[in-house]
């Protein structure tokens, strides 16, 4: 793969699909090199569509309709069905012998009534390819990068909010999805991302009005820093501080947008890596942090040591016997834990991942206490938690977990952005939130 400004050899999987930006090179009746001569100008996005729940990216049986009716392709050939009319595929739907299936709807969006969504059974615009591998049928919208914004932002923050929060999020969701137009993470499937949470949550609620024009008054926008699409994380709420991508193990070299601070409160002059401090932190609590009233600003859950230990066990594969101690051994900044030891009866482990303590000792069948009332969570919110003993006596009964937030805490809370967007606009809560960032225009790579 040959950059043809700097004749730099790369591999063949920048090769980015759907897209156009490189003349191949075939010898003998086969490729054998492409000389990229285009520069990436995104205006559509290739969506996996998940099977419902979100579960899997293979489908049994994919059925489709239009309201207006739809143009099928197969190869070389085409047909048209009558509005309203049902398209079944299958692994033994004869169409796959020419390869790829390309639905065009002649109006508006196609169904997909495969799939259950939160706002029951989905359409989507652009066109639908279904292909067939041998796990099952793959599904996937090509559609256009606003149009997908449309569905994302409504699906991602409520619609309710106030409106320079929605274009905080619209700008967000576009430059997180521009960043990963080139990851290639689908590529084998002919995609760029699916509509799960583990990219962006796509099509699972209604598109509204107020989200519409917080994508339409942003368009083209993506936040840039040196020149470059950053990959803006945000999540629900902060604790009142946020971190930083040593959560995840990065440099913060790497990623300086990203810093561990203070969200709305006046700065308590605490070090939140040390466990005294942050257990101070975490039991108190500031009216001026933006995100005080909300749900998850702090809460709180007792879990018997049946409880903790048996959970524990199911869900890290990992027996310590009856759990006798938890002790948090590292937290980066801000406070978020990286590296729990466990002991138990039988041994003794550490857990050294957010994303890992998270699942370890949350219970969705123990009460958590929240700002606005209980609750139950399969995961911990966060990791910005202490865990303390209970003891009747000196007999150990359980353990306490006492935390504040929800999610990983790296870039926007949402909910304290739109606490700011009463005050702010959505540039300054931007910049707030991913320091020395700048708001760039897509298409002309100039300052909005």
């Amino acid at each position: 793969m040959y950059e043809k400004e700097n004749s730099l050899i790369s591999n063949y999987s920048s090769i980015i699909v759907g897209y156009a930006l490189q003349d191949f090179i075939v010898a003998d009746g086969e490729v054998c090199g492409a000389i990229k001569n285009k520069p990436l100008q995104a205006d559509n996005i290739r969506v996996i569509i998940k099977t419902s729940g979100f579960r899997d990216i293979f489908f049994n049986e994919a059925v489709f309709c239009a309201d207006s009716g739809m143009i099928v392709e197969t190869g070389e050939e085409s047909y048209e069905t009558a509005p309203g009319e049902t398209v079944v595929f299958n692994p033994d739907t004869e169409d796959f012998n020419e390869g790829r299936i390309k639905l065009i709807p002649k109006s508006g969006e196609i169904q997909f009534q495969s799939v259950n969504r939160g706002i029951g059974t989905p359409s989507y615009g652009g066109t639908i390819e279904v292909s067939l591998y041998d796990e099952g049928i793959v599904v996937v919208n090509e559609v256009g990068i606003e149009d997908y914004l449309k569905k994302v932002v409504p699906s991602e923050m409520p619609s309710g909010f106030n409106l320079e929060a929605l274009k905080c999020q619209a700008v967000c969701a576009r430059s997180y999805a521009y960043t990963e137009l080139s990851n290639n993470y689908y590529s084998a499937y002919g995609a760029h991302i699916d509509d799960s949470i583990q990219f962006q949550v796509y099509n699972n609620s209604q598109r509204a009005e107020s989200t519409d024009t917080a994508v339409d008054e942003t368009a083209g926008q993506v936040l840039s820093y040196n020149g470059e699409v950053v990959k803006t994380y945000y999540y629900s709420t902060s604790c009142g501080s946020t971190t930083d991508v040593t959560l995840w193990g990065n440099t913060t070299e790497n990623y300086p947008y990203f810093v561990a601070e203070c969200v709305g409160g006046v700065d308590r002059g605490l070090t939140l890596t040390v466990e005294s401090e942050f257990n101070t932190f975490i039991k108190g609590e500031n009216e001026a942090d933006y995100d005080y009233d909300c749900t998850l600003y702090r809460w709180s859950m007792e879990e018997s040591v049946k409880e903790i230990s048996e959970g524990f066990a199911r869900s890290t594969g990992n027996n310590v016997g009856n759990i006798t101690d938890i002790e948090v051994l590292e937290r980066v900044n801000g406070g978020a834990a990286v590296k729990v030891k466990v002991t138990g009866d039988k041994g003794e482990t550490v857990i050294d991942s957010e994303s890992a303590i998270r699942a370890a000792f949350g219970n969705a069948n123990v009460d958590m206490n929240t700002k606005s009332g209980t609750t139950k969570y399969a995961n911990l919110p966060s990791t910005f938690c202490v865990f303390e003993k209970v003891t009747e006596g000196k007999k150990l009964t359980g353990f306490k977990i006492t935390g504040g937030g929800y999610g990983h805490g790296i870039g926007m809370s949402q909910n304290a952005a739109n606490k700011m967007a009463e005050s702010m606009t959505y540039a300054q809560i931007l910049e707030f939130f991913y320091r020395g960032t700048t708001l760039t225009l897509i298409s002309s790579q100039d300052n909005a």
